[in-house]
C-alpha cells in the first residue's frame, strides 16, 4: 500500500478523456444509454474518446484480456488523455489486474471512474500506487440508473473541482439511512461492491481495511448469498480492522430498492450486530438510481453518535487537485 494517497489531477474543460470497457460488453440495446453519457459529458465541456475495443463483444467480457488491458494500458500513459471512464461493470476486471502497470498514473495521476466490477481496478490502483479513484454511476449506466441532478453536480465536482469538498445529496428514493452501529470517525474509505471486495481476498490487489471506513453495496445477490459474503469477510477479521461500516442499496434488478427489513437487510444486521465501529445502513451509492460518487482512499467522515437522529456522512477533502 502507498503511504500517502496520490489525488488525481482535476479535469477541465476541453479535456479528452478516455471512455473504456474494462469488463462487460455494451450490447446493442445499451448503445442508447452510452451515446446518453457522451453528450452528458460532452455537456460539460470534455471529450469522451471511446477506446479501441469498447465497443467489442467476446461472450459475457468486452473483448479479450489483452485488448481490454491494452486500452487501459493507453489511457494510463497518453499525455493527451487527462480521464479514464467507464462504460459499465459486469464481469473481467480481475482477469486483467496483473497486465496493468499503474506507474504512467503516479507520475501524471489520472482520475478513474467506475463502480460494480471496476471496485477491482480502483482497488487495484489505490493499493499499487496510492491512487484516489471515484466509484459511482458510468457514462453507460448513468443513463440507465438515472443520475438526477444533484447526483450529477456531485461527480461533476468530484471530477473538475479542486476548490473544496463537496456535500453529499440526500435522496428521496429507498429507505433512509439509518445507525446500526453508534459513533463517530474520520478516516479513508476503502471499499466498492461486496462481490469483488470478497474476490479480491488472499491476492496481491486485497482491499487493506485497516484503520479505514469500508463501504459495500451489491445488487442480485440472495440473502444466502451475501451471508456467505460477509461471513467469510468476518472470519478474515476484515470487520474488526475496520474503522467504520457504510453499507448502500443491495436490491435485486427490477424489484424496489431495498428497505430496512427486507431479507437481505436482515442478514446485513445479524451478520453486523457485533461489530465495534460506527456502522451506517441505507445510503444511497450501489446499483441504483440517483447514486452517489465516492472517493476510493479520500477521507470521509461518519457522524452516527446518537440513532435517534439521521446519521451524517461528509467528504472532508476535494477529491482532484
Amino acid at each position: 500500500m502507498a503511504g500517502m494517497v496520490l489525488h488525481p489531477k482535476a479535469l477541465r474543460r476541453g479535456d479528452r478523456v478516455a471512455v473504456v470497457s474494462p469488463a462487460g460488453p455494451i450490447r446493442k440495446s445499451a448503445l442508447p444509454n452510452l451515446e446518453r453519457g457522451m453528450d452528458r459529458l460532452r455537456a460539460l465541456g470534455l471529450r469522451p474518446e471511446l477506446s479501441e475495443h469498447a465497443l467489442e463483444e467476446h461472450g459475457y467480457l468486452a473483448g479479450s484480456d489483452a485488448g481490454r488491458a491494452a486500452d487501459l494500458q493507453r489511457a494510463f500513459a497518453d499525455p493527451e488523455i487527462r480521464g479514464i471512464l467507464c462504460t459499465r461493470g459486469g464481469y473481467g476486471a480481475t482477469r486483467i489486474l496483473h497486465l496493468l502497470d499503474f506507474a504512467p498514473l503516479k507520475r501524471d495521476p489520472k482520475p478513474i471512474l467506475g463502480y460494480s466490477d471496476i471496485t477491482a481496478i480502483l482497488a487495484a490502483a489505490f493499493r499499487r500506487i496510492g491512487l484516489l479513484g471515484l466509484h459511482g454511476p458510468m457514462v453507460a449506466t448513468s443513463e440507465a440508473f438515472a443520475m438526477g441532478a444533484a447526483m450529477e453536480r456531485l461527480q461533476q465536482r468530484l471530477l473538475m473541482d479542486a476548490s473544496e469538498a463537496p456535500e453529499l445529496p440526500g435522496s428521496a428514493l429507498g429507505p433512509r439511512p439509518h445507525v446500526l452501529r453508534e459513533g463517530r470517525v474520520e478516516a479513508e474509505l476503502v471499499g466498492g461492491n461486496l462481490s469483488l471486495v470478497v474476490a479480491l481476498m488472499g491476492t496481491p490487489d486485497e482491499i487493506d481495511c485497516s484503520g479505514r471506513i469500508l463501504f459495500l453495496e451489491d445488487i442480485e445477490e440472495a440473502p444466502y448469498r451475501v451471508d456467505r459474503m460477509l461471513t467469510q469477510l468476518r472470519a478474515a477479521g476484515v470487520f474488526e480492522r475496520c474503522a467504520g461500516v457504510l453499507l448502500g442499496d443491495f436490491h435485486a434488478e427490477d424489484t424496489p430498492l431495498a428497505s430496512e427489513h427486507e431479507p437481505t437487510s436482515e442478514v446485513i444486521r445479524e451478520r453486523l450486530a457485533d461489530v465495534r465501529c460506527p456502522i451506517v445502513a441505507g445510503l444511497p451509492f450501489g446499483h441504483r438510481p440517483e447514486s452517489w460518487t465516492l472517493p476510493v482512499g479520500g477521507t470521509v467522515r461518519i457522524d452516527a453518535e446518537d440513532s435517534s437522529k439521521s446519521p451524517r456522512i461528509s467528504i472532508i477533502q476535494a477529491a482532484v487537485r
